[in-house]
This record gives structure tokens, sequence and C-alpha cells, in this order.
């Protein structure tokens, strides 16, 4: 029988992500909130975009599979304190349109070869 062990997986699942700075954190997220559903409320863009840029900024990690967890556990927490525009309050739909943020959000910081 075949050896598995998931936290061998973990460290095979690594994600490098390119430059960034402040400006293009608020241009990407400008661009991802104009197609995604919820959206964050104008009055903390600002301030959503800049914890977003500390988080990546001071976050060593380089596990893809935390990433994700850490930003839909953000969009959670944003949703929690009324910060986002959301069109549910169903729990589940609400996970589901922040994992497909999540991971489109990974796609746009990674490092294009």
């Amino acid at each position: 029988m075949e050896r598995y062990s998931y936290s061998e997986e973990i460290y095979r699942s690594n994600v490098v992500f390119g430059e960034f700075d402040s400006d293009s954190i608020r241009s990407m997220f400008t661009q991802i909130f104009e197609f995604y559903n919820p959206k964050v409320k104008d009055q903390v863009f600002d301030s959503f975009c800049e914890d977003f840029y500390n988080l990546v900024k001071e976050m060593h990690t380089t596990n893809e599979q935390v990433w994700r967890m850490l930003i839909t556990d953000m969009l959670f927490h944003y949703d929690e304190k009324g910060y986002l525009e959301t069109g549910t309050t169903d729990n589940g739909i609400k996970r589901k349109q922040f994992a497909i943020m999540a991971k489109v959000i990974i796609g746009k910081l990674r490092k294009k070869d």
C-alpha cells in the first residue's frame, strides 16, 4: 500500500508571487470586484486593499492552500463586520464565492514565467 501524507502534500503546492505594490493590489481588487459578487463597500475599499497588501508583505508562507484559506478568512471577516455587499446570507454560497475569489487573487499575484 502506498503511503500518503497530507503534510508532505502541502509543501508541494507552493506559489511564487510576482512583484507587487499597494497600487497594483488596489488595481487588482478594483478589477476583481467589478466582476465578482460580493464587493467590498466603497468606504472601506482602501482599508481592505491596505490590509491585504500588509498581509501579503508580512506572510512568509508560500503554500497556495494556506493563502487560499487566509484570503477566504479575510473575506469572511469583512463580511461579518458588514463591510461586504452580498447578495446572499447563505454561508455555503459565500464560501464558494470566496473560494473562487481567492483562487483568482492568487492567480493574479502569481509570478508570471
